[in-house]
């Protein structure tokens, strides 16, 4: 059975706080966080609901196994530190402007097409509702970088936040097509 893409529901929380606490900063070590990616902050139940109310969380399964996390919020949520800030930067497009991320995925399934499937997978629920959507992505964390380049999305801006530089990228996210892992 191929890898497969869909919302997360309540009994996911637990598979979904621990794949997002193995990539939080805190758990790479400092001179891996480039190469391999993180996510910024501590994540706990408390900052994983900052995001029940939004549009929804996407999961990609291998079977029963949990390959990767994509979060979303919309736009004005009350979101900490740097995503509050894309919020704020990214008022000028094309509203309501969605906002992805934190993305992870779990290393064994790493460079196998897994992002594209939660974007694709995202564009595909949510597309006509978001005409814009917005990425931000810490600048020591270079796979993140390469891998939003990737696909192609728009260097918004760049921003510093405590010490911290971030760059935002914006995308269409009807501009997602299905395509299948690798």
């Amino acid at each position: 059975m191929p890898m497969s893409v869909r919302l997360a529901t309540k009994e996911d929380r637990p598979a979904i706080l621990e794949l997002l606490q193995s990539a939080q900063e805190s758990a790479v070590p400092e001179d891996k966080r480039g190469e391999q990616g993180f996510v910024p902050g501590e994540w706990d139940e408390e900052a994983l609901e900052a995001f029940t109310g939004g549009p929804g969380t996407f999961l990609v399964e291998d079977k029963d196994k949990l390959a990767g996390v994509l979060l979303t919020a919309e736009g004005d949520s009350a979101l900490p530190g740097p995503a509050q800030r894309t919020a704020v930067l990214t008022k000028n497009l094309d509203a309501p402007v969605l906002h992805c991320g934190p993305v992870v995925v779990a290393p064994k399934y790493r460079g196998k097409g897994v992002v594209r499937m939660l974007l694709s997978g995202m564009a595909l629920m949510l597309g006509d509702r978001y005409p814009s959507a917005a990425v931000f992505v810490e600048n020591t964390n270079q796979r993140g970088l390469k891998v939003h380049r990737a696909f192609g999305m728009n260097k918004h801006t760049r921003f510093t936040l405590d010490d911290r530089a971030y760059t935002v990228f914006t995308f269409t996210p009807a501009d997602f097509s299905p395509r299948p892992a690798r």
